[in-house]
């Protein structure tokens, strides 16, 4: 018995919908092992995008196994269409893609295709276009798809074309419209993680370094307020593009970002001369840069060393230039080449400063009275790494009051503290320290370190 026409229409419209399920169901991990091989194949240095594209790329196939919304299911199809499409369909299905692609351009171009048959048209071209890797025409197809739904439809039907869309608009190396259509998934309040992160490498790629500060402010502000780390990877491209915006001060604050959160020995090399050459530094604390370089392991020829041990024996701090320099010659960086006998003199100069700082010691400890004297004599302790004494010294000082160099004073009392495993009293005591802008920023380097793994 033949079927009615609305009946026909009816049973035509839901083979038509289910086929295409069927297909796609098979296609989605053929297509996301396909993408993700042509993503390794392009370059290596991608493999830390890798993880969000994936995630982008399995969603952006989810919007076929939910193809039919309500509407569709109770809206007829014409026979020719549908049997047009199934042809197209199961040629996709059997992996004839040229046919697919064809037939899906022909029965687009059918006479009178309606409004109801087009979307459906352009799912399955948009599928036979992803599958032949003919990605322009993926876009170009989802873009109208999308373009041409109602002002009416949810945004939640809207959202997954929109995330194949940017998987298409990334294979197609067209970055211009991944990011035009990604600030529009964003604004239509789009849930999936990846999207901002590849909107920020796509701005990268695009040398648009205003924008990827703009964006990375927003996706800092949201991963503070998720409680979570912004990934290394964005706080670099941030660096990056402030880096070319000459934006010293911003490049700071992301650097000591990295710091706090991936600290490495590369971020502190970068980071300590950068303090050094700021404007308003105080060279009174050149020794204290030396301290960091060499607390982070960032004093690696013999200059340096050299340096920091004729710094230490100005101070008047000859057991601290001992140290320095017989560190130096244990390394094997002191003591060869030319500069051997330059090496042996300083050596010897500072053993002399030594041999009289110890003879003078018992009477600078009984005549220190004044808060003054107090810290200077702190400071010749903890040049010996005797930071009990040290420490004793330096709150007697401050308890007294009329310090010259307060700030000074404070920035090494914490680091007394810290080197006795006080670690919270030290970093009261560095958030004490005022009045001198170089001692400030100083103190709040030591409160960032920590060791790296």
């Amino acid at each position: 018995m033949l079927l009615d026409q609305k009946s026909m229409t009816g049973y035509c419209s839901e083979l038509v919908e289910a086929n295409l399920r069927d297909i796609v169901t098979e296609l989605i991990p053929m297509l996301l092992m396909m993408n993700i091989l042509a993503f390794f194949k392009k370059s290596p240095r991608r493999l830390s995008a890798l993880k969000p594209i994936c995630r982008l790329t399995l969603a952006s196939f989810a919007f076929c196994l939910g193809i039919s919304v309500p509407a569709l299911a109770q809206t007829p199809i014409r026979p020719e269409v549908a049997k047009s499409l199934q042809a197209a369909q199961d040629a996709l299905k059997a992996g004839q893609l040229d046919s697919a692609l064809a037939l899906s351009q022909q029965t687009l171009a059918m006479p009178g295709i309606t409004a109801v048959e087009k979307p459906l048209i352009q799912r399955t071209l948009a599928v036979a276009a992803l599958q032949a890797k003919n990605f322009p025409l993926a876009v170009s197809t989802l873009e109208n798809l999308i373009q041409e739904m109602p002002e009416s439809t949810p945004a939640a039907q809207k959202r997954p074309l929109i995330e194949s869309l940017l998987n298409a608009s990334q294979q197609a190396q067209d970055f211009p419209k991944l990011v035009d259509w990604a600030r529009i998934y964003l604004k239509l309040e789009g849930s999936n993680p990846s999207v901002r992160p590849v909107l920020i490498q796509t701005l990268s790629v695009l040398k648009r370094h205003d924008e990827v500060v703009q964006e990375m402010k927003e996706k800092m502000r949201l991963d503070e307020s998720a409680k979570e780390k912004t990934p290394e990877s964005e706080l670099r491209m941030l660096a990056f593009s402030q880096r070319q915006l000459k934006d010293e001060a911003g490049y700071s604050d992301t650097l000591k970002r990295l710091l706090q959160n991936y600290p490495s020995k590369a971020y502190w090399a970068d980071m300590i001369p950068r303090l050094a050459r700021q404007a308003n530094f105080n060279p009174r604390f050149d020794l204290d840069l030396y301290r960091l370089l060499e607390l982070t392991g960032n004093i690696e020829d013999a200059i340096e060393y050299v340096d920091m041990a004729n710094l230490a024996l100005k101070a008047g701090l000859p057991a601290e230039a001992m140290r320095v320099v017989e560190q130096g010659y244990a390394k094997g960086l002191l003591g060869k080449g030319s500069d051997a006998p330059n090496h042996q003199k300083l050596r010897q100069q500072i053993q002399l400063r030594l041999t009289e700082d110890e003879k003078a010691m018992p009477g600078l400890e009984k005549s220190a009275r004044d808060a003054n004297a107090l810290a200077s004599l702190a400071d010749v302790y903890a040049a010996q790494q005797k930071w009990e004494q040290s420490q004793a010294h330096y709150s007697k000082a401050l308890a007294m009051g009329g310090l010259r160099r307060e700030a000074e004073t404070r920035l090494h009392a914490g680091i007394a503290l810290f080197k006795l495993g006080q670690k919270e009293q030290a970093h009261t005591m560095w958030d004490s320290v005022q009045g001198d802008a170089t001692a400030v920023e100083l103190a709040q380097l030591w409160k960032t370190w920590r060791p790296v793994n």
